[in-house]
């Protein structure tokens, strides 16, 4: 039951019942037109699957952008004795987005994994496994009597500037939930990314010796901002706020090498042409283009296709895929159906609705 980002970006929440196992797969908040929205968890209270939050008894975080994990000190605060799982580098990055919100007591409930672990459980086994998308970033493997589940969260199948791809099990898949932006986006190809439209908006402005303000909607995005702009731009003169800093820092500790020569905390002086990177409004600048860095780096309609049918899984459940606002009709399970090999029959859950997987 997806409790939030069924077919949306935002509160990516889903609520999966196992036998007696009561799980939570990532806890994130939406932003809608300014207003900030979580995931409808007591909704499962006018269900027969729990009468009581508390008998949530793990929450698994697949990574550390706000629309996987920023709900999650809310839900903390509603039940007393989930255990969370995350890997080491997202509970790092993921208390910098969050800052005070993670109390001491939080933080004693959170579990950090690696890639590749095994959690035994009865009738049940778990195992976490490398995505892609952002460092730390995990897919979750459930094998329940032989039945196997695998929800990826936001996944990349090819290396970004900050992290190599993800590491799919090589097990037969008998129910993928699977975190798709483009799987209704089949005109959606790669070369259409935000990322490479930001880029040359910053070139541009770069050449008519500007400065270029580009405001980020959360910290661990002006990381991958700055990733992007030193390698495609590497001359290009870079400026941060003292939260980007702090993130980077937390990314070299970590040991994912950000820094150059080029690049300096956003204090006094800033040169011409210059890029400044900050998570706070823009302040006015002479000579300034201001960019709203909104972007992702998610697989596009093809990527996605193709990783479909290569799982061939029994059950594709496909969430965080809002609809085509240009209304083209081509969709993930229509172009599978082309594939003669394939297997899978699909779910789009809606907001709130049980199914059976």
């Amino acid at each position: 039951m997806a409790l939030g980002g069924a077919q949306e970006v935002g509160a990516s929440c889903y609520y999966l019942k196992l036998g007696g196992y009561n799980f939570l797969l990532d806890c994130g908040t939406g932003q809608s037109r300014g207003i900030v929205f979580s995931p409808n968890f007591d909704a499962l209270l006018h269900t027969n699957y729990i009468q009581d939050l508390n008998q949530i008894s793990n929450v698994f975080i697949s990574h550390a952008h706000l629309d996987h994990v920023a709900a999650l000190p809310n839900f903390l605060q509603l039940n007393q004795r989930a255990v969370v799982y995350m890997t080491d580098f997202t509970f790092q990055i993921a208390e910098l987005q969050l800052g005070t919100k993670f109390s001491a007591t939080m933080k004693e409930r959170i579990s950090r994994v690696t890639f590749l672990q095994k959690l035994p459980l009865e009738d049940l086994s778990i195992s976490f496994h490398q995505a892609g998308h952002i460092p730390g970033a995990m897919m979750t493997l459930f094998n329940f009597r032989g039945k196997k589940i695998l929800y990826t969260g936001d996944y990349s199948t090819e290396a970004t500037e900050l992290v190599d791809a993800a590491n799919f099990p090589r097990e037969e898949i008998d129910t993928l939930i699977i975190c798709a932006v483009h799987a209704r986006h089949s005109m959606h190809r790669k070369n259409d990314w935000a990322t490479t439209k930001i880029l040359h908006k910053i070139q541009f402005a770069l050449k008519n010796g500007r400065k270029v303000f580009c405001r980020v909607n959360q910290i661990s995005k002006g990381v991958e901002l700055i990733a992007l702009i030193k390698k495609y731009l590497p001359r290009a003169e870079i400026f941060m706020d003292n939260r980007v800093m702090r993130m980077i820092h937390c990314f070299e500790a970590q040991h994912v090498p950000i820094m150059n020569v080029h690049m300096h905390p956003l204090e006094g002086f800033v040169r011409m042409p210059s890029v400044i990177v900050s998570t706070h409004p823009p302040k006015i600048f002479r000579d300034t283009e201001i960019i709203d860095a909104n972007f992702s780096l998610h697989d596009d309609f093809n990527s996605v296709v193709n990783l479909v049918a290569k799982v061939n899984p029994k059950v594709c459940v496909v969430v965080h895929s809002p609809p085509d606002k240009f209304n083209v009709n081509l969709t993930l399970e229509q172009a599978l159906i082309r594939n003669a090999d394939s297997r899978t029959k699909f779910i789009f859950p809606k907001l709130l609705e049980p199914f059976e997987i």
